[in-house]
């Protein structure tokens, strides 16, 4: 079973692209960079071809900002050549671009709020440098201060892609557990029942946080690359090694199975759309799925297990009732 082709890619670096290119010219221009902002640029130029481009333009408006500048102070000293300076339109709008593109980064560094819409995802980069992918129906809330990086997982899903600070120490509190790390990437998904945070690489340490009552006394866990925490009100916490590809789907718009019961895919479903699925038939339940789906793509999902295991389907609003069909054995 697989999902609707993916969307061609965009011919045009978007703003979000165009503002982390600006900042990355910024960070290469500071007098204290460090090695790591030159590794992390050379890295995020080998992701996409429109971050190379959307880097070079930034550059280009970058020397311009410079000449104009320069240009500027020539005018104001006491020595004159009698030549009139000749003034660049477009390079002045290059240099303006760069402004605006930092004041976005800048924007985006700033707000301490972010919240996801059913069916959304977003990107953000943090005062740092931390890159931060929301999935769908989530919200974090960013604190940092001089002794630490804090970022609050009120619900939903999150993948960190963490900047090293060694001496800035990067805390996810959620559920009332604090997840320390320090240069790493992993992911946390937050519901009613049940947290899980898979380290995708880096290091990673899992804690009650000091004085919660929300979460049974428990030594730090930590965790390798590839592994998963299972924390359940349904059952002792849990260590398991995911397919880090199905984990990440969500990232690239789709939702993966692999031999999964039918009422919890149609749960997972449901987390990207409006229309509920459900699943009338407990036996029915148990049927068990595979495949690739769009995230939000109800209506394809639907279609696609009453064709594989001959069920009917009923529209009732916005629910969509999963059932035994008379051809079903």
């Amino acid at each position: 079973m697989s999902g609707s082709r993916q969307p061609p890619e965009e011919t045009v670096p978007t703003d979000e692209i165009r503002a982390k290119a600006a900042a990355w010219v910024a960070q290469l221009h500071d007098e204290q960079r460090s090695s790591d902002v030159e590794a992390g640029v050379r890295a995020w130029l080998g992701e996409s071809e429109h971050h190379r481009r959307a880097f070079d333009r930034m550059t280009s408006a970058w020397e311009l900002a410079g000449k104009i500048q320069m240009r500027a102070r020539g005018e104001g000293s006491t020595i004159h050549t009698g030549r009139r300076p000749r003034f660049i339109p477009w390079a002045a709008a290059m240099a303006a671009t760069l402004v605006l593109a930092v004041t976005a980064a800048a924007y985006f560094w700033r707000d301490n709020v972010v919240v996801t819409g059913v069916g959304q995802r977003q990107v953000r980069l943090l005062q740092d440098g931390t890159r931060v992918v929301l999935n769908t129906d989530t919200r974090i809330e960013v604190d940092y201060d001089e002794h630490a990086r804090r970022v609050r997982l009120v619900r939903g899903e999150a993948w960190f892609d963490v900047a090293k600070r060694p001496t800035w120490p990067f805390l996810v509190m959620v559920g009332g557990q604090e997840i320390r790390a320090l240069g790493t990437s992993f992911i946390v998904r937050h519901d009613a029942q049940d947290l899980s945070v898979t380290l995708v690489e880096g290091r990673i340490s899992v804690a009650p946080v000091a004085g919660s009552d929300e979460a049974p006394s428990q030594n730090p866990q930590i965790l390798t690359p590839g592994q998963r925490l299972t924390l359940s009100r349904q059952h002792a916490p849990a260590v398991d090694r995911p397919e880090l590809n199905r984990v990440t789907a969500w990232e690239r718009g789709r939702v993966e199975f692999d031999e999964t019961p039918l009422g919890d895919a149609a749960n997972e479903m449901n987390r990207y759309a409006k229309t509920h699925i459900t699943v009338a038939d407990a036996e029915v339940a148990q049927l068990r799925v595979g495949g690739v789906f769009r995230a939000g793509d109800s209506d394809e999902f639907v279609r696609t297990v009453t064709a594989a295991f001959g069920l009917r389907a009923d529209r009732r609003g916005s629910t969509i009732v999963l059932s035994r069909s008379s051809g079903l054995q």
